[in-house]
């Protein structure tokens, strides 16, 4: 028991000083300086983010975690065989050439516009903190935007007949009917598998920062 109550009071200690080197870092802070912060936080969360899209993007754990669950059942169902395999390799090629360079001019575009007044706040929001804010702000932008140029890209590549072709008799039941497009559920995926990617690079950015200003800010030195 005293061993117990030792690790958890060494444990919050840790907590603690942790809490208090993140208050020291933003104590103080002007409001562009803390405006910086976000946007330099942002800008490497992104930039994480949109190079694991580019890189297998439905083999991602991250992605599959904010799948539509119909795209799941499409990609469980294809993972089943050779053909389906195939379609989802070019599904994967697809994404990654299309989606990374459309997404980045909105997610670009969103951190310009940052109100400097709700930087501190978004700071001091928690560990995706920052990366909720722009989902907010413009995740329905993001996915309006990815769905044209993923629509003509997916169209150019063929991927329709290559999954209704891999899918066989399943096709009519995981496409067909009034369930979404197979378009707009990847359009859906990209979309949220981004932000998702974001979350988790912006809590390691938070933990173990990589430049002097998020040091300063997340570490108080």
């Amino acid at each position: 028991m005293k061993k117990f109550l030792s690790l958890l009071m060494v444990t919050s200690m840790l907590i603690y000083g942790q809490a208090c080197s993140v208050q020291s870092g933003l104590a103080g802070l002007s409001p562009q300086k803390a405006l910086n912060g976000v946007q330099s936080l942002l800008g490497l969360a992104s930039g994480g983010a949109l190079k694991g899209i580019g890189k297998n993007m439905l083999t991602n754990a991250v992605v599959g975690s904010v799948m539509p669950p119909e795209l799941k059942a499409i990609t469980g169902a294809l993972g089943k065989s050779e053909a389906g395999q195939a379609a989802l390799g070019v599904i994967n090629n697809v994404i990654g050439s299309a989606a990374p360079s459309v997404a980045k001019g909105v997610l670009d575009n969103a951190l310009k516009n940052i109100p400097a007044g709700q930087a501190l706040d978004i700071l001091k929001g928690g560990e995706n903190g920052a990366t909720n804010f722009l989902k907010n702000a413009v995740g329905s932008k993001l996915t309006d935007t990815l769905l044209p140029a993923m629509t003509k890209s997916l169209g150019n590549a063929g991927i329709g007949d290559l999954v209704t072709s891999a899918l066989g008799s399943q096709a009519g039941s995981l496409l067909g009917g009034n369930k979404p497009s197979l378009e707009s559920l990847l359009t859906t995926a990209t979309s949220s598998g981004i932000f998702g990617l974001m979350g988790e690079a912006e809590k390691a950015e938070r933990a173990n920062p990589t430049n002097d200003l998020l040091k300063e800010i997340f570490k108080g030195k």
